[in-house]
């Protein structure tokens, strides 16, 4: 059976879902710093990451032993209904920050099915050579929608206002419900291991794999913290330069996610994940010498674009080193370890750049990025190409 047109009913609902995540993010912002004020804002971001630390290797084990697409289905429905009570609440003048706290959180948590799924289910829906193609893909569903949906919902929320931008996030989500019911039964195999981060343990490759990811989400972290303070107090510039920095990201971002990919395929395999991870910390390092705006702008959209293949290159050999009948189960342990690099990453990153100046963070985030790209040379396992 052909499964390409099953890869890409999968590929479709995760892009609805993506948009709707990102205006989300602008939305769901603006409307807590109304209703309560940053300090909240800072938990509900909080919110948003921490659940799936526990509920991803639970979302691993179900993904292992039942029907994926009734799982992906009724996760997404359960959340188009969830999201749907902030702004009928705020409709009626009931909503209370606790009520946002709530929501976020029973999202977040069931999030962990999707989330783990993208990682889990491609190499079930797609052959083996197409595993990178099928990644960078999704790939360019997180850079499109984040390039494109934070503006439009900016407009949308001056013109209609937050709770109206909310309600369209939960039509995707009952969009995205409704393609992932449509998908084929998608059998796991048997358990036969606990559903334990031991069966991460017991697999180097994909234990190396997933420290590494980790790392780069928390390198990641800390460049999330890095571009506002940079363009505050090197560049002397406001919102509009900030603007400006992180669309140019974006865009690389998704160039290298379309482009760049095929170029590190040419790179010998051992290689390839730590090439992703090092060709852009030399660009990187340029922060530490710009002091305009255009040349801050190239150097983000630079780096940005030698970053972005990393998600598909890094998952595919991740993919193909993990037994199908386990995979779901390992992606779940893996997405809760990844789950705490870019927050505590941010949170260093902010201790970093309190303590140091600008121009030595951008060496600092730099040189760790190198270091990191000699965490997946530990992967020795051959796998396939």
């Amino acid at each position: 059976m052909c499964r390409k047109p099953a890869f890409l009913r999968f590929w479709l609902g995760m892009a609805v879902s993506r948009t709707g995540d990102a205006l989300t993010t602008v939305a769901l912002a603006w409307l807590v710093l109304d209703l309560a004020g940053p300090a909240q804002l800072g938990v509900v971001l909080l919110c948003f990451g921490l659940p799936r630390v526990v509920t991803g290797p639970v979302a691993g084990r179900l993904l292992d032993r039942f029907p994926a697409r009734l799982l992906l289905g009724w996760d997404n429905a359960l959340r188009a209904a969830l999201v749907a009570v902030v702004p009928v609440l705020a409709y009626a003048g009931e909503l209370r920050i606790g009520h946002v706290y709530a929501v976020v959180l029973a999202c977040a948590a069931l999030s962990a099915v999707t989330e783990v799924a993208e990682g889990a289910l491609v190499p079930r829906l797609v052959a083996d050579a197409e595993l990178e193609s099928a990644n960078s893909l999704l790939s360019v569903n997180w850079e499109v929608a984040y390039v494109v949906a934070p503006p439009v919902a900016g407009l949308a929320v001056g013109a209609v206002g937050a709770e109206a931008v909310l309600l369209l996030d939960a039509a995707s989500f009952l969009v995205t419900s409704a393609l992932c019911f449509g998908l084929p039964p998608l059998v796991a195999g048997e358990e036969r291991t606990p559903a334990r981060f031991g069966v991460l343990l017991r697999l180097p490759v994909a234990l190396v794999l997933s420290l590494s990811a980790t790392g780069f989400l928390f390198l990641g972290g800390v460049v999330e913290v890095f571009h506002p303070v940079f363009v505050r107090e090197v560049l002397h510039a406001g919102p509009v330069a900030f603007g400006l920095v992180l669309g140019a990201a974006g865009v690389g971002g998704l160039c290298g996610a379309v482009f760049g990919v095929p170029l590190y395929r040419r790179v010998p395999e051992r290689w390839r994940v730590s090439a992703a991870i090092a060709c852009a910390a030399p660009v990187f390092a340029l922060f530490a010498v710009v002091d305009t705006v255009v040349a801050a702008v190239v150097v983000a959209g630079v780096a940005s674009f030698l970053w972005a293949p990393y998600y598909a290159v890094e998952r595919s050999r991740f993919q193909r080193a993990v037994p199908e009948d386990v995979r779901g189960r390992v992606t779940g342990a893996r997405t809760a370890l990844c789950a705490l690099g870019f927050p505590v990453g941010s949170a260093a990153g902010g201790a970093l750049l309190a303590g140091v100046e600008v121009p030595a963070a951008a060496l600092v985030v730099a040189c760790g990025f190198v270091l990191l790209a000699f965490v997946p040379l530990a992967a020795r396992e051959r796998v396939r190409t």
